[in-house]
């Protein structure tokens, strides 16, 4: 979803930052063959560019929300302990190790990549407000790419970048820029070893802070369990 602000400049100017963004960013997920100094300099630009002309809401940490809607019940990998930093560098792409993130599972025993309730896709949401920098589309079984199909967005707010990656479906485009629920997707089973039949219908989904161009994982499983709760009980409440 792209909001369109009346200075035309700035939009399209953020939309050929983030195109830019995204083309250093499939090098790293494919582990082309790239200096890694050089790149850690082009993010820090890129992304202090895109502040500059940013002229949207730069939403607050109160208003994020819970980055799935539309679903009957969802459960997390180790009931949400399944954050581990250990090796991992962001520029090792799809071979980075460790899990900086947390795997939130919906409920889909058959493995169709519908909730089992409710017969429908589940709705990928983006938890912040940003730019969409980074989208992949082209994972198809077999591929070596780990995360299968995804979003990257910068929350232009606070300097985070959040990943969601296994997606069924994508429906924004680098430049885009999106509030806090926008959809982004839809939960899938894409990815080099989601893919498996052990591999269960998920999100994962990581924060990471830039530091002078450096993604470095935050954990979030408060934040993650926060916006869940307000969102469980907004739905109750209606």
């Amino acid at each position: 979803m792209i909001i369109v602000f009346s200075d035309s400049f700035a939009n399209d100017r953020i939309k050929e930052l983030a195109e830019q963004w995204s083309a250093i960013d499939r090098k790293i997920v494919l582990m082309e063959k790239f200096d890694k100094e050089e790149f850690i300099i082009s993010i820090d630009k890129l992304s202090k560019e895109i502040k500059q002309n940013f002229k949207g809401i730069k939403y607050l940490e109160y208003e994020y929300v819970f980055p799935l809607a539309n679903f009957t019940t969802v459960t997390h990998r180790q009931n949400g302990d399944d954050y581990e930093v250990d090796k991992y560098d962001y520029f090792q792409g799809s071979e980075s190790w460790g899990h900086p993130a947390h795997d939130i599972m919906i409920l889909d025993t058959d493995k169709n990549l519908l909730d089992d309730s409710t017969g429908k896709f589940v709705d990928v949401v983006s938890m912040s407000g940003g730019v969409v920098f980074a989208t992949d589309t082209s994972w198809r079984v077999g591929s070596r790419l780990r995360g299968g199909k995804l979003v990257k967005i910068y929350d232009v707010t606070y300097d985070r970048i959040f990943y969601y990656s296994h997606l069924d479906s994508v429906t924004v485009n680098p430049g885009d820029i999106v509030k806090p629920g926008d959809k982004i997707g839809t939960v899938g089973r894409t990815g080099r070893r989601t893919i498996l039949p052990e591999g269960k219908t998920h999100l994962h989904i990581a924060m990471l802070k830039l530091e002078d161009g450096y993604p470095k994982p935050v954990e979030i499983i408060k934040l993650i369990f926060k916006t869940k709760e307000k969102y469980l009980n907004a739905r109750k409440n209606k």
